[in-house]
């Protein structure tokens, strides 16, 4: 009988474990902590910068935002999807699970993996020009 409740805790943990490991943790190549450079030669370059970040347009449906720390490192990537949003990536490829749609076909998850120092969103925003924002964001360990 002591085994059964050690047998809950290990499925939790192993849950937990496929579920961090089932969260977006990149972007195209960029991850957080890329250095700007990097980040021009994986994207292209960008259709705006600005001191703390840059904007691509990756398609007429696509484009990212990528903001920079002081050492010109990524800390934060924010991909947006409007239009023919088809091609978005679904919530279980971003936050490692399926995300129940709202009564207005919204929705809205947000993970935090604060062992790998990081939290990451999804949000759908429906209706007659429906878009899809993902955001990835760097945040102190532990946190």
């Amino acid at each position: 009988m002591r085994k059964l409740p050690f047998l809950f805790l290990l499925a939790s943990l192993l849950t937990q474990t496929v579920l961090a490991d089932s969260i977006i943790k990149e972007y195209r190549g960029v991850f957080i902590g890329t250095e700007r450079a990097q980040v021009h030669a994986k994207l292209g370059n960008p259709k705006n910068e600005f001191a703390g970040e840059d904007g691509f347009e990756i398609s007429e449906s696509e484009s990212a935002r990528v903001f920079y720390d002081d050492a010109k490192k990524v800390k934060a990537i924010v991909v947006t999807y409007s239009g023919k949003i088809d091609t978005a990536p679904k919530p279980n490829d971003i936050v490692g699970e399926s995300v129940e749609a709202g009564p207005d076909g919204g929705m809205y998850k947000m993970v935090r993996v604060a062992d790998k120092g990081f939290w990451v969103s999804y949000v759908k925003i429906a209706g007659d020009n429906p878009s899809i924002i993902i955001t990835v964001q760097s945040m102190p360990k532990g946190s």
